[in-house]
């Protein structure tokens, strides 16, 4: 039988991983993220040589670039993997290059030097959880070095110690500042919303972070993913699939149209009237374009009053009866209690994009914007709520 050759370019694509169907495509992501990656590392190579330069010996800086070069690829091509958190960095480097010059003092021969080395420094990065694969060349720096001469103990100092504090602290500030990724924070125990010990509604059911730790310690080599980042994938892919069963719903077919807003200079107590008039929970705020600027809410309003206890309301309440702090009350407009930090979607975005948003973040509202910030709707847990209902309600009446 005659295999086409389409189908064995294929075969030998997928074995060369040249062809990703079933794995990460580095092409998915956004052009402008890869092109902040490549600079992010430009910058860092060329701080970290030029201080190493000028603060230790050319020849062991020469030598050390290929490994800080290595690094960087994972530091900002991979910043998520447990191979590049700082502990993996940092120790990686040092514990590695410690192991390299005892080794270079201890044997003779080149190849047993190497190859004890090597063997060597994958074990302690077993032992002090700190794998950083561009280590092991670190580490062989000393051992090349033999050839001509022993390297002293001051080498652990200058050049190592200095390129990785100065590699870290470059890393760190461009991951924030300039990435805008930063160290991700340990994972909350409860819900950060309300503040209780139940676990947030999305991850009540299904697999809980205990599952996943247990499946990632259950293997038998390094897995290049953490809990967190395994945790996201897990729910995104839920999202995805829930959004495949659930068929074309959009954020334009739910939302409501025909919204009451207010502009920045409405007087707050006109806004009151609004809320209580069309018993709502929050207003848009719009300019003269009926572009979003914010959102004023019930709570903003009360939020700002002192009421600590249910006396200190009382008080409150007697005070704005007895027109004490009135006219200064009368004074205060929209703008002086709207937020402007604000979630968005655009009208095109799928239904499961409101789930995670309204359910974890705590969010009751959610605006619909579009490319160009004019405001086009507002969905609410009760909108997403019914249209959840009536797709269920449907797919039951086709069995």
């Amino acid at each position: 039988m005659r295999i086409p050759a389409t189908s064995l370019l294929t075969t030998l694509l997928a074995r060369l991983g040249l062809r990703n169907s079933d794995s990460q495509r580095l092409s998915a992501i956004p052009l402008a993220e890869r092109l902040k990656v490549a600079l992010a590392a430009f910058v860092a190579l060329f701080i970290v040589t030029y201080t190493s330069l000028q603060l230790a010996d050319t020849a062991s800086t020469i030598v050390l670039l290929a490994s800080m070069g290595a690094s960087s690829v994972l530091l900002f091509g991979l910043p998520n993997s447990p191979l590049a958190k700082p502990w993996s960095f940092a120790a990686g480097h040092l514990i590695s290059a410690t192991v390299g010059l005892i080794c270079s003092h201890l044997f003779t021969d080149l190849a047993l030097m190497a190859a004890a080395t090597v063997g060597l420094v994958l074990f302690v990065m077993y032992l002090f959880e700190c794998m950083h694969p561009p280590g092991g060349a670190t580490a062989l720096v000393p051992v090349i070095a033999s050839t001509d001469s022993l390297l002293g103990y001051e080498f652990l100092l200058y050049p190592v110690a200095l390129n990785v504090l100065v590699m870290l602290a470059v890393a760190l500030l461009l991951q924030k500042f300039w990435l805008k990724r930063g160290l991700q924070p340990p994972p909350q125990q409860f819900d950060p919303v309300h503040l209780h010990q139940d676990p947030s509604p999305l991850k009540r059911l299904g697999l809980q972070a205990e599952d996943l730790v247990m499946a990632l310690n259950s293997f038998d080599t390094v897995v290049d993913i953490s809990e967190q980042d395994l945790e996201r994938l897990y729910q995104r892919a839920q999202l995805n699939a829930y959004q495949r069963f659930s068929g074309d719903i959009r954020c334009r077919d739910i939302m409501s149209q025909d919204l009451i807003t207010v502009r920045a200079d409405t007087p707050l107590f006109m806004a009151w009237q609004l809320l209580r008039k069309h018993k709502i929970g929050s207003l848009p705020v719009v300019d003269a374009d009926q572009r979003l600027i914010g959102i004023i809410a019930t709570v903003d309003i009360l939020k700002q009053l002192q009421v600590p206890s249910y006396a200190a309301l009382l008080k409150q309440v007697n005070a704005l009866l007895l027109q004490r702090h009135y006219k200064q009350q009368q004074k205060l407009t929209v703008a002086d209690r709207m937020s402007t930090q604000l979630v968005t979607v655009g009208p095109d975005e799928h239904l499961v994009t409101l789930v995670p948003l309204l359910s974890d973040k705590g969010l009751h509202h959610i605006p619909i914007i579009a490319a160009d910030g004019t405001l086009l709707g507002l969905v609410t847990q009760s909108d997403v709520i019914a249209a959840l209902f009536q797709h269920q309600l449907r797919q039951l009446q086709t069995i």
